[in-house]
């Protein structure tokens, strides 16, 4: 199957198949509320900055799509949703644009839709850990321009590539690269995880790297052992693939383990569904959270329709940070937080303390 058909594929399990796993659990965070905040409602700021760009709210549009004519549609979309919101977007993997040029401007119209939006680039990490450090950078800067990115992430999707019919786990010598690519180039490197979360063991080795930003992709939304299993359709490797339905780290868990021992940057994704599932993120110890799989299907029924979804998430986490007595972002780090039981035991075995 060519990488193009794989995209369209995607898309399709993503938006119509019931894909989703596991639990973010951040039903087992608690905020607490304030009755006497001292401001107004309209009073609440819900900006911040983000690798040098302004943010209206701290919501970044998810990675999901490129290389194909739906996909050039749907950010365009997710483009001019970003430009007209000022909140950011990441870009689905430029894998297939930097080998089929023909492709490309499935990912460079969002710099027309979206030209003071933050944007960001995004390659695999089996990708890069095939190619010479020169051919890397490359890459990078190759993807970086094609958008005119303010940053760039490397994914990391060995659970995806282990399932996937044509999957390419190859990811000795990863971290090597991505400590070069981070010295190399002068953008920030983020690196992320598409739905299984990142352990404190990992976000240490990163931190060794000089990443800028992890994006902790945990479990509790989209699942792409179970998309690749429907791509199957053998009974086989759908059994194969129950096995390990759950695998991962909740996305509010990997959260508090990157932050006990990364100071950088962190994104939340994974299973958000909502402002209230931003303000806790960002509680947790995140400065900013993405999604995706809401946002592609809205997005497939029209630009409208995802203009009300993102305004309706703010207006949720606007909300939250209100009833907790948050006047500016700055003060969500600092609120007061009830964890429950899977969290308090996960975060004891693992010697994490949670902010």
């Amino acid at each position: 199957m060519s990488i193009e058909d794989r995209k369209i594929e995607h898309i399709k399990i993503a938006a119509q198949k019931d894909i989703e796993e596991g639990s973010t659990l951040f039903d087992e965070v608690q905020l607490i509320h304030n009755a006497l905040p001292d401001f107004n409602f309209d009073e609440v700021n819900t900006s911040t900055q983000l690798f040098g760009k302004p943010l209206s709210a701290p919501f970044i549009i998810g990675a999901i799509t490129g290389g194909t004519e739906l996909s050039g549609k749907i950010n365009e979309i997710f483009a001019e949703a970003a430009e007209q919101l000022g909140i950011g977007m990441y870009v689905g993997s430029q894998r297939i644009a930097i080998e089929k040029p023909e492709t490309r401007w499935t990912f460079s119209i969002i710099k027309d839709k979206a030209p003071s939006a933050l944007k960001i680039a995004n390659i695999g990490a089996p990708q890069i850990s095939k190619l010479d450090e020169s051919k890397a950078i490359d890459w990078i800067n190759a993807a970086i321009d094609m958008i005119d990115a303010s940053a760039i992430a490397i994914h990391l999707n060995p659970a995806q590539e282990v399932f996937q019919p044509e999957g390419e786990p190859w990811f000795k010598g990863v971290i090597d690269k991505i400590k070069y690519i981070a010295k190399s180039i002068n953008k920030p490197v983020i690196v992320k995880e598409v739905g299984n979360g990142i352990s404190k063991e990992v976000a240490a080795k990163l931190k060794d790297s000089m990443v800028s930003a992890i994006d902790v992709g945990g479990i509790g939304g989209t699942s792409f052992i179970k998309i690749e299993a429907e791509r199957w359709r053998r009974t086989d490797i759908s059994e194969l693939s129950s096995v390990f339905n759950g695998w991962g780290i909740p996305t509010a868990i990997s959260i508090c383990e990157v932050k006990s021992v990364f100071d950088g940057v962190i994104l939340a994704s994974g299973g958000i569904r909502s402002g209230l599932d931003g303000v806790k993120a960002i509680a947790l110890g995140a400065s900013a959270f993405t999604m995706s799989r809401p946002m592609l299907i809205n997005a497939l029924n029209g630009k409208d329709q995802l203009m009300q979804f993102a305004e309706r998430v703010v207006r949720e986490f606007k909300i939250a940070m209100f009833l907790t007595g948050s006047k500016c972002i700055g003060d969500l780090p600092n609120l007061p937080i009830i964890l429950g039981p899977t969290i308090i035991n996960w975060l004891a075995q693992r010697g994490v303390r949670c902010r």
